[in-house]
């Protein structure tokens, strides 16, 4: 890649240097009244250029900014190498070893150090590849003991630096944090009305004029008859059976633990269902009324007032419960009635001359 934006760019600037000595021609063949004929060169060459600078503008550079990263990872990698190969202490051969032994004696001779060096000369690479250390044989004839030491690289221990990985293991680039949704309260999932699945059922199967198939009669009644599938069941065992069909696997039925703790959800999702029904909403006119009774306002005028005035006014209306015992009956009523026709009779000629 940084070879070929290093081509791209000097062959544009090789480009640019032709285009200013083509005008520089021109502009001097201009002056001395020649004709032009480098037209077609300029025009040539300034295509040239604007191919050049797309391909560095549209091609080298977006390449670049994505390579930007794998590139200073690896420049970063070589830096650490260097770093460490730096950091090493200098290994002691048995050559070194041979000359502290020398000071400290202080007795050996300058032909014997002569024939010293020319045998180290020629067994220097043995020497350092050797890990045993000096074989030579001691002062009692016997050889030495093998140098273990020479065997592990003295390495000092780095300290962990923020920010870089060790080599060999892959480091994503860095980009915006992306956040994730936060799950709503469990409080405000527990104040949401629950579903009435006894209405959708009435809604899909009364007011919906797409047709339904239902089952055959009888295939719905579980439990011996006390108990009768919804369509929530219905549904669940569909999918059950579609993907048995599909993958060719026999599901496992439910356990008893599996069964209790589903009939607790259900339970717990109000969802009172009994002889296949579901008596949910049954309590709610009474909650309802309740709630809209406890609302505060001023004395005489709130809700609570209005449904004391109802309870306290009496049956006497027309509409009232006949045969009840609460009201005046058909015949009090009827004797009341002709009373005031009969009174009506004889007040309609006293005002007459």
């Amino acid at each position: 890649m940084l070879d070929v934006k290093n081509d791209l760019l000097l062959s544009y600037l090789q480009n640019l240097v032709f285009l200013i000595l083509v005008k520089l021609r021109n502009a001097r063949a201009a002056s001395t009244g020649a004709d032009a004929k480098g037209d077609g060169i300029d025009e040539s060459v300034r295509a040239k250029l604007i191919e050049l600078r797309l391909f560095l503008e549209k091609g080298a550079r977006p390449l670049e900014d994505k390579l930007q990263f794998s590139i200073e990872r690896f420049l970063r990698t070589a830096e650490d190498a260097q770093r460490e190969e730096r950091s090493k202490p200098p290994r002691r051969g048995a050559r070194g070893k041979r000359a502290s032994r020398g000071d400290d004696s202080g007795a050996s001779s300058d032909a014997a150090a002569g024939q010293d060096d020319d045998s180290d000369s020629g067994s220097d690479s043995a020497e350092v590849c050797n890990p045993f250390g000096d074989e030579d044989d001691g002062p009692s004839g016997r050889p030495a003991a093998p140098n273990l030491n020479a065997l592990v690289d003295i390495v000092p221990p780095e300290t962990s630096r923020l920010g870089d990985a060790p080599p060999g293991i892959y480091v994503p680039p860095r980009r915006q944090r992306a956040l994730m949704e936060t799950t709503r309260p469990r409080e405000k999932a527990e104040r949401r009305p629950n579903r009435s699945h006894t209405m959708e059922e009435f809604v899909m199967a009364e007011l919906s004029t797409a047709p339904v198939a239902e089952p055959s009669i009888g295939t719905t009644i579980v439990q011996g008859g006390r108990k009768t599938k919804t369509a929530q069941e219905r549904k669940e065992e569909a999918e059950r059976r579609e993907y048995e069909e599909t993958n060719l696997v026999r599901l496992p039925k439910p356990s008893k633990k599996e069964r209790a703790k589903k009939n607790k959800e259900a339970g717990r999702g109000g969802r009172m269902q009994f002889g296949g029904e579901e008596w949910a909403g049954l309590g709610e006119g009474v909650a309802r009324i309740d709630q809209l009774t406890r609302r505060k306002g001023p004395a005489g005028a709130g809700v609570k007032a209005l449904l004391e005035k109802s309870r306290k006014r009496g049956l006497d209306g027309a509409d009232g419960p006949r045969g009840s015992g609460h009201g005046p009956q058909i015949g009090e009523r009827f004797r009341k009635r002709a009373k005031l026709l009969e009174v009506g009779r004889r007040d309609r000629g006293k005002g007459r001359k």
